[in-house]
């Protein structure tokens, strides 16, 4: 009785085998892909804020390109936005911004009412680690910056 027992536990064992080789194949792919989304959301956080000091800096140049406007003797700052997309664009080009960010652009230029001051909407895509072909076009990002221009004594 005791062997036909054993029998069975054995049988039993056998059949059991390979079951925990599944289980660890699927625990390593759930822990790569955990790995590889963690990488891609810290190279878009990056690139990100990459993205944002490039607007800041750009719009901090480009609100420096004013003209004094003369009102009744009181002089006061104007700003064009012409003005401050060339002054984005020359800021950009000197730090070489294109080659940090992929597909960098300026989307849009505002120019504050008052014309004190300007609003920039910086552009680019970020390519993941890992996952990169997955969107092989990569993420977009968009950032948006304001700067004002003071005249003090």
């Amino acid at each position: 009785m005791a062997s036909r027992s054993l029998r069975r536990l054995r049988l039993a064992a056998r059949r059991e085998e390979g079951q925990s080789l599944v289980l660890a194949i699927g625990l390593c792919a759930i822990t790569l892909l955990t790995i590889s989304v963690v990488l891609a959301a810290s190279a878009v956080n990056l690139k990100a804020r990459q993205l944002l000091s490039l607007a800041d800096g750009a719009i901090v140049a480009a609100v420096d390109e004013f003209e004094f406007v003369a009102d009744g003797g009181a002089p006061r700052i104007q700003l064009s936005a012409d003005q401050v997309q060339q002054g984005a664009r020359r800021y950009l080009a000197d730090v070489g911004a294109s080659g940090r960010v992929d597909n960098l652009g300026i989307a849009s230029v505002h120019v504050l009412p008052g014309g004190q001051g300007a609003e920039i909407v910086l552009t680019g895509t970020v390519s993941p680690p890992i996952i990169g072909w997955i969107v092989p076009a990569g993420i977009p990002i968009t950032v948006h910056s304001t700067a004002r221009t003071v005249l003090s004594r």
